[in-house]
């Protein structure tokens, strides 16, 4: 059979057909071509000729072979039409993708007619409408949608391969100022730079989306634990914090943030977009510094805020409440200096209630100085303990909430503290933040004076923080500094940390103030911290916080070290 021309047997209606179509040719069981038409000719490229001596799969492009060859065994087996979208190659080895349909010629026993039809402009329009379905035309990242099937992917990956994932949720504070004060088209402008920013500061594997106006999402996997995700907040907030320029004008801005981790006993379901979005409203009321956990609450507003509160009386009366301790250790030595006491409520139906909505209840319900005072007490009992024991630790610190001192009973509650244990005072340090020592300077000091002359000491807790000037850090008499871990996150990458760390170790120095780094998670951060001169580290690289009885078998194993006495 000629391979120019179509037989005599064919009908006019089956020419009409083949000049309407793209591609339309017929073949034999091996696939090599009796009869192709015109326009197919036209559509692929080739000479007349060279089809003579090739089969259909040689315009196939070689990974939709198996494809092809598929679809003419069923056409074969079944005699009924086959379909199968696959790429034929061009002339130049150019692609074009192509609809084939493929079934037995009724009147040629053996021979298949195939019909394609070129669909490459159709998948060329869905790959558009699909890219813009699932991303954000401003900033060209994911939306909300690609979101969506992110988080549902990477909770089955967690599920399958036994890790944790976070999602956090930035969200720019105020940014409707900026389009009230420069217009949308500098607002858009800085959206697109901010989108930049994050994905700069993630690595390859980190998603990054914006879901609305001003708002992103991140999506970490293989997270190893809340330490990690907070200083990788606080690096994202660092990053947009730096100052953005338009003409000539400086801008700074600041950011909220709210993170939900999976799986996540303590928080129960998994709806993982919905529990960013109720951190990142805890986030937007806390003061300074603004991120928050989600963090399970019972659903009801105020009246299971109550519930809540009753609970917490009776979770004291109940034994609900213990301590966690963590080690503050020799930055070269690795040796145990101190430890920090660090409360915990266990809620028998709710789990892991978080320390600021605890400390916030607790002070409402005028329970802060009971709990603070509880709290000190063991931290002195167990100091009294270990000396016993043979750990001899130099100190204990414990945290002291802004209301916790201004109350009239806190003098007291100390000295009755060291009455009851017999602890010597000089080892207990109290960590307060600078807003609590500037909100009313002149009584902080006179408090300050009164319990130091006492022996007690004061450490200044998440240092560079807060607004107080030199001047009053010199009034007051302290005895260390504990530098935010914001500063200690980025350390060993940021250029400005390193020198802010430098900055404060000399600070320390000239004020004869001990400086206690907290958040080391890694070697390369304390390596650095030795070279600035900070002498003590706090962080999970020396130990995480753990109940007493876990602590003391770590000293009993040799994993930690006392100092010697």
């Amino acid at each position: 059979m000629r391979l120019d021309a179509p037989d005599r047997a064919c009908s006019v209606s089956l020419s009409s057909l083949e000049d309407a179509i793209d591609f339309f040719a017929r073949i034999d069981p091996q696939g090599r071509f009796l009869h192709i038409s015109a326009p197919a000719l036209a559509f692929i490229g080739y000479h007349r000729e060279y089809l003579r001596i090739i089969a259909l799969r040689d315009l196939v492009a070689q990974e939709d072979v198996p494809l092809l060859d598929a679809c003419l065994r069923q056409a074969q087996s079944t005699g009924e039409v086959q379909k199968c979208t696959l790429h034929l190659i061009k002339t130049l080895t150019y692609p074009r993708l192509v609809e084939l349909r493929i079934a037995p010629d009724a009147d040629r026993p053996g021979q298949l007619l195939v019909v394609g039809h070129d669909v490459s402009a159709w998948a060329d329009n869905e790959q558009c409408l699909t890219y813009a379905m699932y991303h954000d035309v401003l900033t060209g990242l994911d939306n909300l949608a690609s979101a969506r099937h992110e988080v549902e992917r990477a909770k089955q990956e967690a599920v399958d391969n036994g890790f944790r994932i976070a999602l956090l949720q930035i969200d720019i504070d105020e940014f409707h100022r900026v389009n009230q004060a420069f217009g949308y088209e500098v607002g858009d402008r800085i959206l697109h730079e901010t989108a930049l920013r994050l994905k700069s500061a993630c690595h390859a594997r980190e998603f990054v989306a914006r879901c609305y106006s001003d708002a992103f999402l991140i999506l970490l996997r293989e997270v190893p634990g809340r330490d990690y995700v907070e200083e990788f907040a606080r690096r994202i907030s660092d990053a947009i914090q730096l100052p953005y320029s338009h003409e000539g004008q400086t801008l700074q801005l600041s950011v909220s943030i709210g993170a939900a981790m999976y799986p996540d006993p303590a928080n129960g379901s998994d709806q993982l977009l919905h529990h960013v979005d109720e951190a990142l409203a805890q986030a937007g009321r806390n003061r300074g510094y603004s991120f928050a956990f989600y963090e399970r609450r019972p659903a009801g507003g105020r009246s299971d805020t109550l519930k809540l509160e009753f609970d917490l009386h009776s979770g004291i009366r109940n034994g609900e409440f213990s301590l966690h301790y963590q080690p503050i250790v020799e930055a070269r030595g690795g040796r145990v200096v101190a430890i920090e006491a660090l409360m915990r409520w266990q809620h028998p139906v709710l789990g892991p209630i978080a320390p600021d909505v605890f400390i916030s209840l607790a002070e409402s319900a005028g329970l802060i100085n009971f709990l603070g005072g509880w709290a000190l007490k063991n931290a002195c009992m167990q100091l009294t303990q270990w000396d016993a024991r043979g750990i001899h630790l130099q100190y204990a610190s414990v945290n002291v909430s802004a209301r916790q001192f201004r109350d009239k009973r806190f003098p007291a509650a100390v000295r009755e503290a060291f009455r009851l244990t017999g602890l010597e005072p000089r080892r207990i340090v109290l960590e307060i933040t600078e807003s609590v020592l500037m909100e009313e300077p002149d009584q902080a000091k006179r408090l300050l004076e009164e319990l130091t002359d006492l022996g007690v000491r004061f450490a200044v807790d998440d240092f560079g923080t807060g607004y107080s000037s030199l001047a009053y850090l010199q009034s007051f008499p302290l005895a260390a500094l504990k530098i935010d871990r914001r500063f200690i996150s980025n350390l060993p990458s940021s250029r400005n940390d390193q020198a802010i760390v430098e900055a404060v170790v000399g600070l320390a120095r000239t004020l004869g103030l001990d400086l206690i780094a907290e958040g080391v998670e890694t070697e390369a951060q304390r390596e650095l911290l030795v070279a600035s001169g900070c002498e003590l580290i706090q962080g999970w690289l020396a130990c995480e916080a753990l109940p007493i009885t876990e602590l003391v078998r770590k000293f009993e194993a040799g994993e930690l070290r006392a100092l010697d006495r």
